[in-house]
């Protein structure tokens, strides 16, 4: 395996706030990597500079094998990358439709229509294909913006919060898709505060806390009773 993101030393401030401090990640092609942490841990903040939406202050980053801090780069990672936020990313007076058009077009996939269709359907989006997302619920947004994130994700696959809002049905739909990305040998980093979402899925989970890493460590270590126990210690240690 190689690495599709490489992060070293990585912080990222705000004014005189440090919301990253410090960050050492790295995600091999074919793996599901889980981050866990409460609000404002910086999981977000780390998630942007990742995708090449907000710059990071300093410290190494790499994606796809392009060093993001070469300005020339940056555009080549963004073009490896599905990403959904954490909030937004939809533009409210279009349809499923033309979400769906509009990001096959900005990648080049114009003849990934059949496939994109498939996920229509496996996100239960089929029966508002043609409505606008003005009208949905936030459950429904979320669907959306992964669906696009996983029909654009080239060698990186990052999802901020995918299973906010979401029921069951979305929620396996989604972890289908990561399973899915994966055997394709894509590097795949999964964003949320939700323990019992990602013991599945993920190869690794890593917790961060006030920007930085707390633990590192084999799914099986946060599952069952002890595991959330050990979330929980975590958390509370970081208070």
């Amino acid at each position: 395996m190689s690495a599709v993101i490489e992060v070293r030393d990585l912080t990222i401030r705000y004014g005189d706030v440090a919301a990253v401090s410090g960050l050492n990640l790295t995600v091999q092609a074919g793996e599901v990597l889980g981050l866990l942490g409460g609000n404002g841990a910086g999981k977000s903040s780390t998630l942007r500079a990742i995708a090449g939406v907000n710059p990071p202050t300093s410290g190494l980053l790499a994606v796809g094998g392009h060093d993001m801090s070469d300005p020339r780069a940056v555009e080549k990672a963004r073009a490896v990358v599905g990403y959904c936020p954490d909030v937004g990313g939809l533009l409210r007076q279009a349809t499923v439709r033309e979400h769906i058009g509009l990001a096959l077009a900005l990648h080049g996939q114009t003849r990934m229509w059949p496939q994109a269709l498939e996920l229509v359907e496996q996100f239960d989006l089929t029966h508002v294909f043609d409505r606008v997302t003005a009208g949905f619920s936030h459950g429904m947004c979320r669907r959306l913006s992964v669906l696009l994130a996983v029909l654009t994700a080239k060698q990186v696959l990052i999802l901020d919060e995918p299973f906010d809002g979401v029921d069951p049905l979305g929620v396996d739909a989604t972890i289908t898709a990561v399973n899915l990305a994966r055997q394709a040998g894509l590097g795949v980093l999964i964003s949320t505060h939700l323990l019992d979402v990602l013991v599945e899925p993920c190869d690794r989970i890593v917790v961060m806390g006030h920007g930085r890493i707390v633990a590192d460590d084999d799914p099986q270590a946060f599952a069952g009773v002890d595991g959330k126990a050990r979330y929980a210690d975590l958390l509370q240690a970081l208070a």
